[in-house]
């Protein structure tokens, strides 16, 4: 077939592509052959309301959701589109990296203009994408203890040790989550605790952090912590609570009570006098005795 003749063909066939055209916003459209493809075929892609220069095509696995990292960019197809904004591109329809849901992408170099289409595809041998976890945190346990000693046994200013244990479900690291602590009554949790760092938490790994929060004075009764994790996924929030019981001082009342009783006596015996007896004196009788 001589050269005019192969362009007639060409443009023929770009004609039976199923219809695309410019989409609604002048946003560029690509559209390919009807029905099921293979790998290895070469087929013919048409163009339609891009800007004039230089356009790359490429098979995707996994619905391009991944990018660069789904897409056979290595055996893309590079082309030319005219000012008109209109053209058919033949594309070698190669082997995505990885298993469909396939398409086929269309983008510009710099990515300001890009198009992707659903891609037929058959003789695709690689592997299915496994499904990622968002970054984040899931909290195993949170415990508090009063770690007070002898001072929160007189309802003294104490400390409360917070165990958290955090878990990174996810494929990524996390880094040095912020990490909000207030602590205070029931309900009423608005003392801000100056929070420690948590650090790296690598993928799949699970932490234990030791924190310690101070209390003010407090009668009996209950103290909470409340705590929030932000992370790139959904935020892990905690109340944990632990009660104070300062013993210490209504023992002290009832030692100082039992010491108050006993020192009464004594203090009765001591008002009364000593009993003076005075020898050599007789005592007359009584009349009639």
């Amino acid at each position: 077939m001589t050269g005019p003749l192969r362009a007639v063909a060409l443009l023929a066939v770009a004609a039976a592509l199923a219809p695309g055209g410019t989409p609604a916003g002048g946003a560029p459209g690509v559209t390919v052959p009807a029905g099921t493809l293979r790998v290895g075929q070469r087929v013919l892609v048409g163009l339609d309301g891009w800007p004039a220069g230089t356009v790359q095509a490429e098979v995707c696995g996994n619905a391009a959701r991944r990018g660069v990292l789904d897409c056979a960019t290595g055996a893309a197809t590079h082309g030319q589109v005219p000012p008109t904004g209109r053209a058919t591109l033949p594309v070698l329809v190669a082997a995505p990296p990885v298993a469909c849901p396939c398409v086929l992408r269309v983008r510009t170099p710099t990515g300001t203009a890009s198009a992707v289409t659903d891609l037929a595809l058959t003789g695709v041998d690689a592997p299915a994408v496994a499904p990622t976890v968002p970054a984040g945190l899931t909290l195993v346990r949170v415990h508090a203890v009063d770690r007070s000693g002898p001072r929160g046994w007189f309802g003294l200013p104490g400390e409360l040790a917070v165990r958290i244990t955090l878990h990174n479900p996810g494929a990524q690291d996390v880094t040095d989550p912020p990490l909000q602590l207030t602590v205070g009554p029931p309900g009423q949790a608005r003392t801000i605790v100056a929070a420690p760092a948590l650090g790296r938490i690598a993928a799949g790994q699970t932490r234990e952090y030791h924190v310690p929060v101070s209390t003010g004075t407090a009668p009996f009764g209950s103290y909470e912590v409340e705590g929030r994790i932000v992370t790139p996924g959904r935020p892990v929030a905690f109340t944990v609570a632990a009660a104070r019981r300062p013993w210490g001082l209504p023992v002290a009342a009832a030692v100082l009570t039992v010491v108050s009783l006993l020192a009464r006596p004594a203090r009765r015996r001591a008002e009364d006098g000593p009993v003076v007896v005075a020898a050599g004196v007789s005592t007359p009788p009584l009349p009639g005795g």
